[in-house]
């Protein structure tokens, strides 16, 4: 297969052995419905049997890449990162996979959105067998409202989305490669900065749940890594907050995101969620005068 000329989106695919899976994720990426991309996938320091099967993918829009040292997520997207040469850059795990119309319907959505600089969309939940569980769609599309959710978690699924590169390159917004956790909530937090976020309703991944993906140490420690995050969004507003009150703030929005009952007790939590909403509306209000 021959390549046709500079790629127009690069998926970057950070994989750490996931060799169970990583040949249907690759696939997915380069099965897309336009030919022109190119697929980054960074073998970060795998045991498995990783460096086998990409060698065997016979398909020049694969750049295939490897560390000899164990980077963790943040450090092999960024390797990606680097790599990828389209000026729209999708992100993709080894262990997920990609509707074949995702790239295309991402690269539409730029083209007509100059200002947008990150776009998620809807995912399909599938298990080891890619039998679809369940489909996870936002409950929030548009700019102001996703931006109003970064302070307390991301609001958008990373694999399930696409950035322009040229902007996180001038402003060297790179993945965090100080822990294991929550880089991917951080480095969301670091772009939105520069440009506005939206998602599609429609599902463009299926991300997939396995017994290898992760242990429950880890999501302990990912929930308290995602509420410090939160808690310096949150600060950045001029609101002294801590990480357990930043959690508690979390539920409140996800309360109100479901139309579900604030969690009890929580009166004072809710009446601070209020204000930190008058004055996130203010702040934009100030920053559009």
């Amino acid at each position: 297969m021959l390549r046709l000329g500079p790629p127009r989106l690069s998926f970057v695919i950070p994989a750490w052995n996931q060799e169970r899976f990583l040949a249907a994720s690759v696939g997915s990426a380069l099965s897309q419905t336009i030919h022109d991309i190119e697929v980054v996938v960074v073998d970060d320091a795998s045991t498995d049997a990783t460096p086998h099967i990409l060698a065997a993918i016979d398909d020049p829009r694969l750049v295939a890449l490897r560390s000899e040292k164990n980077l963790g997520p943040g450090g092999a997207r960024n390797l990606g990162l680097e790599a990828a040469q389209a000026p729209i850059i999708a992100f993709l795990d080894a262990d997920d996979v990609a509707a074949p119309e995702r790239a295309e319907r991402q690269l539409a959505f730029f083209a007509t959105h100059p200002d947008h600089v990150l776009l998620g969309s809807a995912y399909g939940v599938i298990d080891e067998q890619d039998h679809v569980l369940r489909i996870e769609r936002p409950f929030e599309t548009e700019d102001t409202a996703l931006r109003f959710t970064s302070l307390f978690l991301s609001p958008v699924h990373l694999t399930t989305s696409a950035i322009r590169a040229d902007v996180a390159r001038a402003q060297n917004v790179a993945f965090p490669t100080d822990g294991r956790i929550v880089e991917d909530y951080r480095f969301v937090s670091a772009l939105i900065r520069y440009g506005e976020v939206a998602n599609l309703a429609d599902v463009l991944t299926y991300y997939r749940r396995h017994e290898a993906m992760t242990s429950r140490l880890f999501e302990r420690e990912g929930w308290q890594g995602f509420a410090e995050a939160s808690a310096a969004n949150i600060s950045a507003l001029g609101v002294d907050c801590d990480a357990s009150l930043a959690a508690r703030l979390a539920q409140v929005h996800l309360a109100k995101l479901s139309g579900a009952a604030v969690p009890e007790g929580e009166t004072l939590v809710e009446q601070l969620y209020e204000t930190l909403k008058q004055l996130f509306e203010a702040a934009k209000s100030l920053k559009n005068e």
